[in-house]
């Protein structure tokens, strides 16, 4: 489970000018379930998922991660405890394109002082790799490419899988793929997962938080969104609720 409370993050410019990227953002993400952060380029997404996973930290407000036991850890000080339990598959894999994909996942699995081998065996059988361990990065595909930047997020077994627009750049089969491998893993972890994309999270999302301008416009079930904008569709509901802030403004 993820626990978002009060979330607030601001930067200054050299001249000392004060931006606001997302102000006053509160939601939960449910254990074992895919829980969507909607919103269009800029409205404070990746602000929030790079909070989560300790990578900068709230001017204001807290999040909170919580492992099997339900022992809740604070992101911005239980680093060390919450990076173990996260995974991060960003939108723009960072990977090391010298190396074979073998070593590359050899170096992270080692990183986090893992010993299954077996278990390595699994991610790269679940990542369909077998037949790529051997060539370099840089000579793959887009598509391999994400999924050896699944397989490391999930190399050291994390409960909470978190994803920045894991479409970003694929073409429509690689797609697909990609989303078959979201749902399954979303039987037995807690998955936020940040798109633009409103089919993408209606096909895979039991629930959505939609941001815009860094604002929390509203967060609950999609059957809840639909209902509440009176809308056919979540793409619809999205539209009617960034227009009537919009209009607010």
């Amino acid at each position: 489970m993820i626990e978002i409370v009060n979330f607030s993050k601001s930067y200054s410019s050299f001249s000392g000018r004060k931006h606001i990227a997302v102000k006053d953002v509160s939601f939960s993400v449910p254990k074992n379930s895919i829980t969507g952060l909607l919103g269009p380029n800029g409205a404070g997404k990746t602000t929030l998922i790079k909070a989560v996973c300790s990578i900068h930290y709230a001017t204001e407000g807290k999040i909170f991660v919580y492992n099997k036991e339900n022992k809740k850890f604070d992101t911005s000080v239980d680093i060390e405890e919450s990076k173990r339990l996260i995974g991060y598959v960003s939108e723009i894999p960072q990977l090391y394109k010298n190396f074979t994909v073998i070593e590359y996942l050899k170096m992270i699995f080692k990183m986090w002082n893992m010993t299954d081998n077996h278990y390595f065996e699994k991610i790269t059988d679940d990542f369909n790799l077998k037949n790529v361990l051997s060539q370099k990065i840089s000579s793959l595909s887009k598509g391999y490419c994400q999924r050896v930047n699944f397989a490391a997020a999930l190399i050291h077994n994390p409960e909470i899988l978190i994803l920045d627009e894991p479409s970003s750049g694929l073409d429509p089969n690689q797609i697909v793929e990609t989303r078959k491998i979201i749902k399954s893993f979303s039987r037995n972890k807690t998955i936020l997962l940040s798109t633009h994309i409103m089919q993408e999270a209606e096909n895979l999302c039991d629930n959505v938080a939609i941001i815009d301008k860094g604002s929390l416009l509203a967060e609950g079930s999609i059957e809840k969104i639909k209902t509440m904008t009176k809308a056919k569709n979540l793409e619809d509901a999205y539209t009617k609720l960034v227009n009537e802030t919009g209009r607010a403004k």
